[in-house]
């Protein structure tokens, strides 16, 4: 998933006799809202699709209609629409309108996950993670080379899913969000694609970080 829209509900509310009283009323929606996700769907034969992310594995059919596609799951059912290089659905049960996008992932590239204690080198053409090297740990990552301010960094596992969630902030200029996909491109070559919230009302833009295994 390269990122999800959502339209964040908005409650009225008046002061009364000095207390904040919320309308009772249907919140209407404000401003759409780009958050990172955290999901990577895998389509099978048979019209068979599997989905790896925070709330676990799970398989699902997949029938298209004219240009929708309907995703049916266990817990949910997802509705959307798809083209050649993206797939933008919207779930039954969500509280507010989202819509998550997945991108197509270039041929090549497989899922992954870093044994413990491996170090990465990174390279990336303007950004703050450029020349840092990383450590992966069982639920972490450390910058060993450089520890600038401000940077966190989160390792999450969801075989055969590896991400590494991060944020930055104020002290390098900006503040930033995002999760970077794991994925193997050669031996000791590695790719992380990421989708980076610079502004919540702005499309994030797509990044490729290239890692080699030291």
């Amino acid at each position: 998933m390269a990122y999800s829209k959502a339209r964040q509900p908005v409650l009225s509310a008046t002061m009364e006799q000095g207390e904040l009283v919320f309308d009772k009323g249907t919140p209407f929606d404000s401003s759409e809202v780009y958050t990172p996700g955290l999901m990577v769907l895998q389509f099978g034969d048979a019209r068979t699709a599997k989905s790896y992310s925070w709330d676990g594995n799970e398989n699902w059919r997949w029938r298209i209609i004219q240009d929708s596609l309907l995703m049916f799951g266990q817990r949910d059912t997802l509705y959307g629409r798809l083209s050649t290089d993206e797939i933008v659905l919207s779930s039954t049960i969500d509280a507010v309108p989202t819509e998550y996008t997945f991108l197509k992932v270039e041929s090549g590239l497989s899922l992954t996950t870093l044994p413990a204690k491996a170090q990465l080198e990174l390279s990336i053409d303007e950004h703050v993670f450029d020349g840092q090297r990383w450590l992966f740990q069982k639920d972490t990552v450390y910058a060993v080379n450089i520890a600038p301010p401000g940077q966190e960094l989160f390792l999450t596992t969801l075989e055969p899913l590896q991400v590494v969630e991060y944020a930055i902030d104020k002290a390098h200029g900006k503040v930033e969000l995002g999760i970077i996909y794991l994925f193997q491109e050669k031996r000791k070559r590695y790719v992380g694609l990421f989708y980076p919230v610079v502004d919540d009302f702005t499309r994030p833009k797509a990044r490729r970080l290239n890692f080699r295994l030291k």
